[in-house]
């Protein structure tokens, strides 16, 4: 699957395109990125969970939730584009999602397990993803997407919290 063009998502997802590495397929990125996630938060302990790097910021269990919500709707954004579906979905502010995103029961290790079997749903809509499906287009958002771009904004939003996860959290 190649990789989406510019006219194949909003301009305000670039900044997930940009940051994925080069030449590596939407499957090994899915991959590594889950991978990675695990030696990351795998081991914290519980404790850990609630913690922000600075008031008024996502604790890291609040974190986790935020890219296992957002990896769920644009999956669900992949599949109906994949059935072909005309009409327009609308977009979901992260912060109002946050807002009744109670995680003060969870764990990590909880939202580690929920989060793997949201990945392995949406490997398993990418293996089956044929090169038709992945450029077929749909509107979200008020913009148009491809199938392809949200494989890859998927990788790209899951590094781009890695990486803030390092900074700020580490």
């Amino acid at each position: 699957m190649k990789r989406p063009r510019a006219d194949e998502y909003a301009p305000f997802h670039s900044t997930y395109i940009k940051i994925l590495p080069p030449r590596i397929s939407a499957k090994k990125l899915l991959t590594q990125t889950w991978k990675e996630t695990l030696q990351l938060f795998g081991s914290l302990p519980e404790e850990m969970g609630d913690y922000c790097y600075e008031p008024d910021k996502w604790s890291i269990k609040q974190l986790l939730i935020h890219m296992i919500d957002t990896e769920r709707v644009f999956a669900f954004r992949i599949l109906w584009f994949i059935r072909g579906d005309r009409a327009s979905l609308p977009g979901f502010n992260q912060d109002f999602w946050m807002e009744y995103a109670d995680v003060s029961n969870r764990t990590i290790k909880s939202l580690l397990k929920e989060w793997k079997l949201v990945r392995d749903h949406t490997l398993f809509l990418l293996n089956h993803c044929t090169e038709e499906q992945a450029i077929q287009t749909g509107n979200a958002s008020g913009f148009k997407f491809s199938v392809r771009a949200y494989f890859y904004i998927i990788a790209g939003h899951h590094l781009h919290h890695l990486a803030i996860y390092k900074e700020r959290y580490m």
